[in-house]
């Protein structure tokens, strides 16, 4: 019988991180040679004049929205999903989110809704990018330079993406990436802003070189973390164990272990954590050095596996990006009408699915800038994480395609 199919994998080897698991117990944490290295070539990589390294991605955007000493109130534009500490760091900085409902096929900002917004004099939009997809990145970053807003570009979720040839994360003023888990480039945690302005350059750093010394128990808990995801994640151990437990979960919880990685908090913070404010290391750093080289050779498995199953399974309701554009698909994702009974049309093929562990921003009502986002709640409730890793099998594609297929008629 053929095993089952994880929802993802983590892209370290469980060799490799074994041996930085070990590395991090004893190596130093504040390598600023290594640090500055690990900067310079991703900032090559991407194709930007300086990246600074911050512990988590929104500790870069808080960083720059700092820079920017914006009046209170001022408003930001938001995407309605995304992580929710994104949301904490606006609204802990004192500024408004407004929020832009998505276009389904790209999954990024209805560029009609988006023009409307900007009528309204917002300061800062945090353009994301989700699931590896391109949208038409030209009309967005016209939309929101023709109204002077301060464009932060979250390409967290697609690094290596391209549009008319040109990488994403050279559109805006200020580009950030996390490095956590799960992403196609995860150096165990860490944030990377990328700027081009020489003021705004030297601004991030002093922000860096105020954040507290990096302490070596997070880094442990965070590689330890992975390294327990990659092995439940790996095939006899998911299928053995990980895929039983995860059937059995669904029976109790089934918002929670219908959830990408789990379901998160969505309570306001009264203060924003310690751990966001401390500094990335240089064991992290040496990770990205042997990281990066590998990304693009994953990316083109990936790709050439997700054209593989679209071609195979006809399936056509789903967010595909702007067409002809380079596409990296850190998530595949379908829509569906049931997800319950999605999941359990392909569990009778083995294939583990789930929906986005991100959070629907307007949908938490003790947050301000509520309103009704549709095309978010139907991503949120019924868009459809399907395996998408470099790793999998021609196999394994060939009975995801069957298995979505015959998913068309009846989700």
């Amino acid at each position: 019988m053929a095993l089952p199919i994880s929802r993802g994998r983590i892209s370290h080897t469980v060799r490799s991180e074994a041996g930085w698991l070990m590395r991090a117990l004893v190596a130093p944490l504040e390598n600023e040679t290594i640090i500055r290295r690990a900067e310079q070539k991703f900032a090559a990589h991407i194709g930007r004049t300086e990246c600074i390294t911050f512990p988590f991605a929104r500790t870069a955007i808080w960083a720059t929205i700092q820079e920017l000493n914006l009046p209170p109130g001022s408003r930001v534009i938001m995407p309605p999903i995304t992580i929710k500490p994104i949301l904490d760091v606006i609204v802990h900085l004192g500024h408004e989110p407004v929020f832009v409902d998505i276009d389904p096929t790209t999954a990024c900002f209805d560029e009609r809704e988006l023009a409307e917004v900007v009528k309204t004099r917002p300061a800062v939009a945090v353009l994301t990018y989700l699931f590896g997809l391109v949208p038409n990145v030209d009309r967005l970053v016209r939309i929101l330079r023709e109204h002077d807003v301060f464009i932060i570009e979250d390409f967290s979720q697609c690094l290596n993406g391209e549009f008319n040839g040109r990488k994403i994360g050279t559109f805006g003023d200020v580009a950030v990436y996390s490095a956590s888990s799960v992403k196609t480039f995860d150096t165990f945690g860490g944030g990377y802003a990328l700027a081009n302005d020489a003021r705004l350059i030297a601004g991030l750093r002093r922000r860096q070189n105020e954040l507290r010394r990096a302490r070596r128990t997070d880094l442990l808990k965070s590689i330890t973390r992975n390294f327990v995801r990659n092995l439940a994640s790996s095939r006899m151990l998911f299928a053995l164990v990980t895929y039983p437990t995860l059937r059995m979960a669904t029976k109790f919880s089934k918002k929670a272990v219908g959830r990408f990685t789990g379901a998160r908090s969505t309570e306001p913070l009264a203060n924003l954590p310690d751990a966001w404010f401390r500094r990335y290391t240089s064991v992290q750093a040496q990770v990205a050095l042997s990281e990066l080289p590998r990304v693009t050779a994953r990316d083109a498995l990936r790709r050439s596996a997700i054209d593989h199953v679209v071609a195979s399974s006809g399936v056509t309701d789903r967010p595909f990006g702007e067409p002809g554009q380079h596409h990296v698909y850190w998530q595949f994702i379908v829509y569906v009408r049931d997800f319950p009974r999605a999941r359990e049309a392909l569990a009778a093929h083995g294939v583990d699915c789930a929906t986005t562990s991100l959070v629907l921003l307007t949908d938490l009502p003790r947050y301000p800038g509520q309103r009704a986002t549709p095309w978010a709640r139907r991503l949120y409730d019924l868009g459809v994480y399907l395996p998408c890793y470099h790793q999998l099998r021609k196999s394994e594609l060939e009975r995801m395609a069957v298995a979505i297929r015959e998913l068309a008629p009846s989700s």
